[in-house]
């Protein structure tokens, strides 16, 4: 439990923020990465995969995909395997997304399509390479990049839109039983999501508990946006000099 004092150094206010509400955002949020995860990023990349392998020359039958699937053969095994990996690829991605959520819900309405160009290219530039099998051998290679590009932008922008939702003081999870909210928070068991998780937690109970004139977290809010300005100038750079070169 912490106690709120007010920006001029005057007496502490009656208006307390528990951690309750983090983590049951927290937990919404593992929810909703993991389905998101699951739906965009396994049956949007299944989808994907199946649009290239008909677009590409039929020599491409039989190869390995860069994710250890044989292009142009669809089982329920394989595909299961797949939700499960982007399950939880979606897991870690909406969990970094709340970390920098104080920092960009101030944007209002433009946070989601924000987030959505912000995912796009920094989740591009990490899917597309110049080496492998998914962008050299399927065809064409700018219809291989626009579709998983579009991928990463369309998980960004649902996660922000259903996270943004999830977080706000009304928000679903605040009615939500127990029963519900417990079992998701079992990932933390595993380290790189635990990681995230404690950094997301630290960030929405900081912001939850400072003051709108405490001159430190306005610091921090301004280091965190130049941070993600980087992510996305690095990204970009990278996802242009890949694409030059594959097309």
């Amino acid at each position: 439990m912490a106690e709120i004092v007010d920006g001029t150094g005057g007496p502490v206010a009656t208006r307390r923020v528990g951690l309750e509400p983090t983590i049951r955002t927290l937990s919404a949020t593992i929810i909703i990465g993991a389905a998101t995860g699951a739906v965009i990023g396994g049956l949007g990349g299944r989808l994907a995969m199946r649009i290239l392998f008909l677009t590409s020359d039929d020599a491409v039958k039989g190869l390995t995909s860069d994710d250890g699937f044989e292009i142009g053969r669809f089982t329920l095994g394989d595909t299961a395997g797949l939700l499960v990996v982007t399950s939880l690829i979606g897991v870690i991605a909406a969990l970094l997304l709340l970390v920098a959520w104080p920092f960009v819900r101030h944007l209002g309405r433009a946070t989601v399509p924000m987030m959505a160009v912000l995912y796009g290219v920094v989740g591009g530039a990490l899917m597309v390479h110049t080496d492998g099998v998914d962008f050299t051998v399927l065809e064409p290679a700018a219809l291989a990049i626009a579709l998983f590009v579009a991928i990463c932008a369309g998980f960004g922008a649902a996660v922000a839109h259903l996270v943004g939702r999830a977080a706000a003081a009304d928000g679903w999870p605040r009615a939500r039983r127990w029963w519900l909210l417990g079992p998701p928070l079992l990932l933390l068991l595993f380290p790189p999501v635990l990681v995230v998780a404690v950094v997301a937690a630290a960030t929405n109970h900081a912001d939850a508990v400072a003051s709108p004139d405490d001159r430190r977290w306005r610091t921090v809010r301004a280091g965190a946006v130049l941070v993600m300005l980087a992510l996305f100038v690095a990204g970009a750079v990278d996802l242009v000099r890949d694409t030059a070169t594959l097309t």
